[in-house]
């Protein structure tokens, strides 16, 4: 079966399953192996890291004997009301894999700057506390997008025994900044990233990196340089995690009939232009 699923990440230590700690993953896990008396191994889209939130999580997983899909959705809408949705619920062939047949994943980050604050969204929203030149922003971010070794953005994990070191090189797509403005709120700076896959803070990074652009702190000019260095020190310190959200999954074909954010779109399909 597959979920598709919106959490608010903030009470929660990420989405993967981790014995004596609260997250998505597990308590989804617990509830279904309750439901269908055996062990339910799940598989996402993307494991994102505590207080990440989602609005386009997919999670595959196999159940064994009938179970009614409304009422199966109403037990899970019961595991963390208010902080996790269902959003559908379908059946698919057992070889789909929610992970592993993804194309892309897309997460978006949320900045407020001044004149911007709210006090009503402060758990989902980074307040830079201070004014950002986008048009520099998206000068260092053209230099992100493509195939390139993100040594330098990503937490590198440590290999096991006997096996190589995993390859920190990512294909971004595309990079997009521009100003949304949200139902009864104020317009607010989204920075949205595409890729086939992300590394380890990879997204929060890029994030801290372009916003220091914006301050006016880095030049754009010099991003190339920060990339190539392949360093972890190279780079700023991650973005806090409140701003960021997996905000959607790419799959050929796609595994649910809802269309596309027209807003991403629009923001994603001229990411050289100011905004």
């Amino acid at each position: 079966m597959r979920l598709l699923l919106a959490y608010d990440g903030t009470s929660f230590a990420g989405f993967a399953p981790n014995r004596g700690v609260r997250t998505v993953g597990g308590l989804l896990a617990e509830r279904l192996e309750r439901i269908a008396g055996h062990p339910v191994p799940l598989t996402c889209a993307g494991r994102t890291d505590k207080g990440v939130h989602a609005w386009g999580q997919v999670v595959t997983f196999d159940l064994y004997g009938g179970l009614d899909p409304l009422r199966l959705r109403r037990s899970l809408d019961a595991v963390a009301p208010g902080e996790i949705i269902v959003r559908d619920l379908g059946v698919v062939a057992r070889s789909f894999d929610a992970r592993f047949d993804a194309t892309w994943r897309r997460y978006r980050y949320t900045i407020a700057t001044p004149g911007t604050e709210s006090p009503f969204d402060r758990r989902f929203v980074w307040s830079v506390g201070a004014s950002l030149d986008t048009a520099a922003m998206h000068r260092a971010a053209r230099a992100l997008v493509g195939s390139h070794d993100f040594a330098s953005f990503c937490r590198r994990p440590t290999p096991r025994p006997g096996s190589p070191t995993p390859s920190l090189v990512r294909s971004v797509h595309d990079i997009g900044i521009c100003r949304e403005r949200f139902p009864n709120g104020p317009p607010r700076l989204v920075l949205t990233i595409r890729a086939a896959a992300f590394c380890h803070q990879m997204v929060r990074s890029i994030t801290a990196l372009l916003v220091e652009v914006g301050r006016g702190r880095i030049d754009p000019d010099d991003v190339v340089a920060i990339r190539e260095a392949r360093d972890r020190n190279a780079a700023p310190s991650p973005a806090p995690p409140h701003g960021l959200c997996l905000h959607d999954v790419g799959y050929d074909p796609l595994p649910h009939s809802r269309g596309p954010d027209r807003r991403d779109e629009r923001c994603l399909r001229a990411p050289d232009a100011p905004a």
